[in-house]
């Protein structure tokens, strides 16, 4: 099976992926507070939140120590993270 590469070099940085996934949890928590606030009805993709988080949290391990899950090279990191803030 082929795996799409839609990562340019510059946004393949550990410091530019967790400034990515602030941006997007940032995003969805405001769509979460304006929910219960307001009473809207729009859909937050539970899914999609707890993933940002696990790949925050890895990306942050990773910072410090790079033979953290040295399985998954950050490029493969970033293109799940890139997959999930189109969401």
């Amino acid at each position: 099976m082929l795996t799409p590469r839609i990562i340019t070099p510059e946004c393949s940085t550990i410091a530019t992926l967790l400034a990515d996934i602030d941006c997007k949890l940032a995003q969805l928590s405001g769509t979460l507070y304006n929910n219960m606030t307001l009473m809207l009805n729009y859909p937050v993709p539970a899914g999609t939140f707890i993933d940002l988080l696990t790949y925050k949290r890895i990306l942050q391990y990773k910072n410090v120590n790079d033979e953290y899950a040295d399985s998954f090279s950050v490029d493969q990191i970033t293109d799940k993270i890139k997959l999930l803030k189109y969401k």
